[in-house]
């Protein structure tokens, strides 16, 4: 092996002469390196490194449909998680609200800035069903359907404000 000393220059390192030492890793030792819930609760992985490495994604929940009475309705942060799809067939002009921010994001366990979901309102009647942001909840985009669906976006900005966004 040689010896010799390296030179900085910014972020590239050059040489003239460099101190070479490989070794080979022996991986029988490594026994256990699976992300587990009993190592997330006791702190030995962090959920914010999880989200930047290539970690399998959950399996897709099966969900059901909502069918909505034909009433103005708060939908509940289970129902947008959950379910996320309300079908529903007004007599006259309808509003349908969130439930708050706060419930919203108590109800995405592990949660971060930039989780979201999608909800899916089916108007099956020529009346117009508006959806309403609850507290911390905002709309963006067109929040009326008249005897068609709409496709909302609900990503959680903070702690306490989610934004809908109409896609």
């Amino acid at each position: 092996m040689g010896t010799g000393t390296a030179v900085a220059d910014g972020d590239k390192i050059t040489s003239a002469k460099m101190n070479l030492k490989l070794e080979v890793v022996d991986t029988a030792n490594i026994t256990d390196l699976a992300v587990t819930a009993a190592k997330l609760a006791a702190g030995a992985v962090e959920t914010a490194k999880l989200a930047d490495a290539g970690v399998t994604p959950p399996k897709t929940k099966t969900k059901t449909a909502v069918a909505l009475a034909d009433a103005d309705a708060t939908l509940t942060a289970a129902q947008m998680i959950d379910s996320g799809i309300f079908t529903i067939t007004p007599t006259i002009a309808r509003t349908l609200t969130t439930d708050t921010a706060a419930n919203l994001v108590a109800a995405m366990s592990g949660y971060q800035v930039g989780t979201w979901f999608d909800i899916i309102i089916v108007c099956l009647a020529a009346f117009t069903v508006t959806l309403a942001g609850g507290t911390g909840v905002t709309i963006t985009g067109n929040a009326a359907m008249n005897n068609s669906s709409g496709t909302w976006r609900a990503r959680i900005d903070s702690a306490s404000a989610v934004t809908l966004y109409r896609m």
